[in-house]
């Protein structure tokens, strides 16, 4: 495999830009089943400000090590942390939950 083989197939030399997708899109993936939300946020985050309905919560550090591909969207409170996780074709939720909120988009109280 040459390294335009590589570049396409999300090998080492992989320069496709990582997904940031507008909270409404990442919603309308959601809702059609095309993809999992995946909350990176801490437990004490999720119940002070909410989550969005049928999230994941999962584990920081496992998901920076390995992250999901494609079709998981993963979210944090600023999208920050999420960055870190925007390999093997995964999204992030373009400005997080704040977003997410500013967005008018359902959220759950979590207790």
């Amino acid at each position: 495999m040459d390294n335009a083989d590589r570049d396409q197939a999300g090998g080492p030399g992989d320069r496709r830009a990582p997904r940031s997708l507008d909270p409404q899109e990442a919603w309308a993936l959601l809702q059609r089943g095309n993809a999992v939300l995946l909350d990176l946020r801490t437990e004490v985050e999720r119940r002070r400000y909410g989550a969005p309905p049928r999230s994941i919560p999962v584990p920081l550090a496992r998901h920076i090590l390995k992250p999901e591909g494609e079709g998981s969207i993963y979210l944090c409170q600023h999208a920050v942390r999420s960055k870190a996780t925007l390999r093997n074709g995964a999204a992030e939720v373009a400005g997080g939950f704040v977003a997410w909120r500013r967005a008018g988009l359902p959220v759950d109280q979590v207790e």
